[in-house]
């Protein structure tokens, strides 16, 4: 159809040019020149007609199918933006989302630590994104280290690095400064540590919906032996060892009941304990630090003692130089006095000896004075008897 007014049109323009050429001997030039103007105008305005109307027809041909294609957009856009069935629309995730973010408070992800750490605990980061990071001066927040942690092996793996107080910041980051005094473990830990960190302006909630869905595979790769166990029996039945609070309790229609109503309950589920890490990080801190000062002053103590037992060590080798000292005596003493007993017992016997002869002496002196007394009364009695007697005085 274009080819064939293509064809027409080209008939014209040349039955047009052979017409005013044969006009140009009897018309003035300027009639000829307005003609051909004309005939020239005309067949452009005929082809741009054409053009035009190619275009339309081109463009109304798929008029039906782009409206038809457009409601369909629309419908989709709707459904995305509004939600359809069970699944949720943008305007409600992003409600959900802002819900979370709310509960959850600020975020900064992909923190790298830069320099080391000073004297005064402080370690300057640098935030990436967002920009400008909207991080501002005298802010707590919560640094983790970005990763996974290691269940195996509480030392290894990622951990939380602390408590921090934003001193100063820059366009594209800030400087921290740790809250709690620093331990030689998390001091190193902080120092060594090469990012990249996640840093909270709330320390994250405990919630039960972080870890529903998950299989025990996943929860025992996440969680320490030591709690994966109330982990593994969250919504399972209750027994009689759990606690009561936490034990949950339902009725026929599988309504929670109230703790005033679990005398009503049909099922009773155990619900593990949510934590508040905002306080046992606290709370663990200070008890470490009562620890660590308890096992400084035990550590001074015991070196103390050890000094002291160090002392009496070298008092109880002197005491027992000194004891053997005084046993060679007690046994030389023992050896003298056995000599003196023995010595004493020979005395003894010559003193018994002595005495027996001493009594024998006794009585033979005492006959000896006996006979001597007799003797001398024989010899007085002789001499009496043989002398005269003086006149006046008499012997005795």
């Amino acid at each position: 159809m274009a080819l064939v007014l293509q064809i027409l049109l080209a008939i014209v323009l040349l039955v047009g040019l052979v017409a005013v050429f044969l006009s140009a001997k009897n018309w003035h030039w300027s009639l000829v020149t307005l003609v051909a103007f004309l005939m020239l105008t005309g067949v452009a305005f005929l082809f741009l007609a054409a053009e035009t109307m190619r275009i339309h027809r081109n463009l109304r041909m798929n008029l039906p199918r782009l409206e038809q294609q457009l409601s369909t957009l629309q419908m989709q856009n709707e459904a995305l933006l509004r939600g359809a069935g069970e699944d949720a629309g943008i305007s409600e995730l992003k409600h959900q989302l802002e819900m979370i973010t709310r509960q959850r408070g600020r975020a900064w992800r992909q923190v790298v630590p830069a320099g080391e750490l000073d004297n005064q605990n402080r370690r300057a980061v640098t935030i990436a994104s967002p920009t400008p990071h909207g991080l501002a001066a005298n802010v707590i927040v919560y640094a983790f280290e970005a990763g996974n942690a290691n269940p195996a092996d509480l030392e290894d793996g990622q951990q939380y690095l602390g408590e921090f107080k934003v001193v100063e910041v820059n366009e594209g980051g800030a400087v921290l400064e740790a809250i709690r005094l620093l331990d030689q473990r998390t001091g190193e830990r902080l120092a060594r540590s090469a990012g990249p960190w996640s840093l909270y302006e709330s320390m994250p909630a405990d919630r039960y919906q972080t870890f529903a869905g998950m299989s025990e595979d996943e929860l025992r790769k996440r969680l320490p032996e030591m709690v994966i166990e109330e982990y593994l029996r969250h919504g399972q039945p209750a027994t009689a060892d759990d606690d009561p609070r936490n034990v949950v309790g339902y009725d026929e229609n599988d309504k929670q009941l109230g703790p005033e109503a679990m005398g009503k309950a049909v099922r009773k589920v155990f619900h593990r304990p949510l934590q508040d890490y905002a306080y046992l990080f606290a709370e663990l801190t200070r008890q470490k630090a009562v620890l660590l000062a308890k096992r400084d002053a035990l550590v001074e103590d015991n070196s103390k003692w050890e000094s002291v037992i160090a002392s009496a060590e070298k008092l109880s080798a002197f005491r027992e130089e000194e004891l053997n000292l005084l046993a060679s005596d007690l046994a030389g003493m023992k050896q003298d006095r056995a000599a003196i007993e023995a010595h004493l017992k020979i005395i003894a016997r010559q003193l018994e000896n002595a005495q027996e002869l001493v009594e024998q002496l006794l009585t033979t002196n005492a006959s000896l004075a006996n006979g001597l007394s007799d003797r001398e009364a024989a010899l007085r009695e002789m001499i009496n008897a043989s002398a005269p007697a003086p006149a006046t005085v008499s012997l005795p």
